[in-house]
């Protein structure tokens, strides 16, 4: 073995700085695997986390829509009980032409007899087919919105919502 004094001091000093990057290298990439063991489980507990509250959310979320849907079923019924009968008379009654549209009453188009109240409706009073159907869909369809608000109303006040 050759003494220690026999190495010169540039190769002395240039073995301790290959040992002390070795030493550094080495705690670097120990302190590199520490880190990324320990970021790799807290990837994982976070991601384990998140599942677990996505599900719960998902699982809150179809009880949700369950109630709601029924809450819905509810109201509609309420809606369709109250709209069947005032949509009946829609459809059954014979839109007229009134004084407030015409400016006064509308001439018949020839002389009313004294016969009585039983023949058919003059046809000046009538309005004609297309503007009828379209007054009736419009009719229904401002019905239907109206029935809509007052079941919800009514399920907002049997439920205690009213504030």
């Amino acid at each position: 073995m050759i003494p220690l004094a026999a190495v010169s001091t540039a190769w002395k000093i240039g073995a301790a700085l290959t040992v002390a990057a070795a030493v550094v290298a080495g705690a670097a990439a120990y302190r590199s695997h520490v880190w990324h063991v320990g970021y790799d489980s807290a990837v994982s507990v976070r991601a384990e986390l998140d599942l677990r509250a996505t599900l719960a959310r998902q699982k809150e979320n179809a009880m949700l829509a369950s109630k709601q849907t029924t809450i819905n079923a509810g109201i509609t019924k309420a809606k369709n009980e109250e709209l069947a009968p005032v949509a009946t008379v829609i459809a059954t009654r014979r839109v007229r032409v009134g004084d407030a549209i015409c400016s006064g009453p509308a001439t018949p188009t020839k002389a009313e007899s004294a016969s009585g109240g039983n023949r058919a409706d003059p046809p000046g009073r009538l309005v004609s087919e297309s503007v009828e159907r379209d007054f009736r869909a419009l009719t229904l369809a401002v019905e239907q919105d109206l029935a809509t608000g007052r079941a919800c109303q009514a399920f907002i006040e049997r439920h205690g919502l009213v504030p």
